[in-house]
């Protein structure tokens, strides 16, 4: 049997160099990052105008509902005083078509905005000194 020999430790230093440009190039990540996104926005729009859009033409199906929802019988309405069979059906659509117009002018109000882009500091562990 061999004798039993202390074991052998290594340690590895990283410079404070090698952390700087990990950070260097984070950041250069994150700037390139926000000119595509840049880029993005000027061809299809920010994510506000988007939601606009997207408002817009819910309020434009709101819309077309109402319109589709028959008149229904005015001699029934007339001589009973009863509502038509539509009639919840026509509010229903109306109720939505007014919360649609409502999404409409919340989402315009906010077409001006724009993301920032998330571009951070030197990150702490590229910063800190060896002691």
């Amino acid at each position: 049997m061999p004798a039993p020999t202390a074991p052998t430790t290594y340690q590895s230093v990283t410079p404070l160099e090698s952390y700087q440009d990990v950070a260097g190039q984070l950041k250069r990540i994150q700037e390139e990052t926000a000119k595509i996104a840049e880029q993005r926005y000027q061809e299809v729009g920010t994510p506000a105008e988007l939601g606009a859009r997207q408002a817009a033409r819910r309020q434009l199906e709101a819309a077309a509902y109402l319109a589709a929802v028959p008149a229904g019988d005015k001699y029934l309405e007339q001589t009973t005083g009863k509502a038509g069979q539509f009639e919840p059906v026509k509010q229903a659509a109306e109720a939505q078509l007014s919360e649609a117009q409502k999404e409409y002018a919340e989402a315009l109000k906010k077409i001006g905005e724009k993301p920032t882009p998330t571009i951070a500091e030197t990150p702490s562990w590229a910063q800190r000194t060896v002691t």
